[in-house]
């Protein structure tokens, strides 16, 4: 390899690594208030993030069907939901897609989704500019008072949130 070749990837790596660590700061963050919403659930019933905080922390999950890292990560949701359900987290996957109500049912469907799945056409852009979205899955760990404790593109580590029950 030459020098500018060398260079070049040097200056692209450095490029990149300055904007993985800014989309990391985009969106509320650690310790803000996030935004609060109403959302349809897959029955087309009202469902708020207050109410979702009554019952304890929230685990947030923007995606899309049509998102392949949210894809490849279904085992990993329902893993959480399955071990967390009973221990006051409620799981809120919130599609952010292009998909209508109809795609998103038959998603939730064909991949046996037991946790709670939100959608409501019109919100979708409100959810992605009051949230700051750049992509999906995004994460975000909401605790009862509605602050945010966990924010990123990867499931954080409940137990360092939640006690254990």
């Amino acid at each position: 390899m030459n020098k500018l070749n060398i260079k070049l990837i040097i200056l692209f790596l450095f490029a990149f690594i300055i904007h993985q660590a800014a989309i990391a700061d985009i969106g509320p963050g650690l310790g803000q208030q996030a935004p609060g919403f109403r959302l349809a659930d897959m029955k087309k019933e009202p469902v708020t993030l207050r109410d979702l905080r009554k019952k304890g922390h929230v685990l947030l999950i923007f995606w899309s069907t049509k998102c392949h890292v949210c894809h490849a990560m279904l085992p990993q949701f329902k893993k959480v939901y399955k071990d967390y359900k009973n221990k006051g987290l409620t799981v809120a996957a919130v599609n952010i897609g292009y998909e209508n109500h109809e795609q998103v049912a038959d998603y939730i469907l064909q991949h046996d989704l037991p946790y709670l799945v939100l959608n409501k056409d019109n919100q979708k852009s409100y959810l992605a500019q009051a949230y700051q979205l750049v992509g999906t899955p995004t994460i975000k760990l909401v605790d009862p008072s509605g602050k945010i404790l966990y924010h990123g593109h990867t499931l954080p580590d409940l137990k360092k949130f939640l006690k254990k029950s």
